[in-house]
């Protein structure tokens, strides 16, 4: 500080503006950093929902080949179209019964098939939220083809932090076949569908 004509320089005015700018820096790198924090937390919600996508492909990828492993196990069952389901998609998830055969020792291929649909469905249903199947035999050309949609619900499809959605109907990731989905109740969220062509 100097005195000069009765007036006092401040040779320290200029620190002082820098200080106050330094603050100023802090404040935007914080902000900065809390949208790279809600950014991040996004991601993270989205990886964790594309994970559990994955795994219920891989779970309705093996459905899909057990169910096939069991036509070919009783050709007569599935050319009289036993492993058809054509039931549309109503998002059940109760179990249902296992019939048995008239001869314990002597199944017939229409109560072999009947166990053997009773038995996936279980499982479809066990493995999978709001399990479901809608399957088809009418290739006139292949009479050895199946036609299989392996349906499930995906839960809490809405993440907040980003406001996405990787619901089907925003996504468009069904791939059901409109019968499938014929009078679904609007209270039963659209199910994401997998397809496969099974050949016997």
């Amino acid at each position: 500080m100097k005195i000069m004509n009765n007036k006092i320089i401040n040779y320290h005015t200029g620190r002082q503006f820098q200080a106050g700018a330094s603050l100023l820096e802090v404040l935007v790198t914080i902000l900065i950093m809390s949208f790279g924090m809600l950014a991040f937390g996004g991601l993270t919600a989205a990886a964790l929902q594309y994970s559990k996508m994955a795994q219920y492909q891989t779970i309705g990828t093996q459905l899909a080949a057990e169910y096939g492993d069991r036509m070919r196990g009783n050709v007569d069952g599935f050319r009289a179209n036993n492993y058809n389901q054509t039931t549309p998609y109503a998002g059940v998830s109760s179990l249902v019964s296992v019939p048995a055969c008239a001869t314990a020792t002597k199944c017939t291929s229409a109560e072999l098939a009947a166990i053997d649909v009773a038995e996936w469905t279980n499982s479809l249903r066990q493995r999978l939220p709001g399990g479901g199947a809608y399957v088809t035999h009418s290739d006139a050309n292949n009479t050895l083809a199946a036609d299989i949609w392996v349906m499930w619900s995906e839960p809490n499809l809405k993440y907040a932090v980003s406001n996405n959605d990787l619901s089907v109907s925003s996504s468009g990731g069904s791939q059901c076949p409109d019968a499938a989905l014929a009078g679904l109740p609007a209270s039963i969220p659209t199910p994401r569908c997998m397809y496969f062509r099974m050949s016997l």
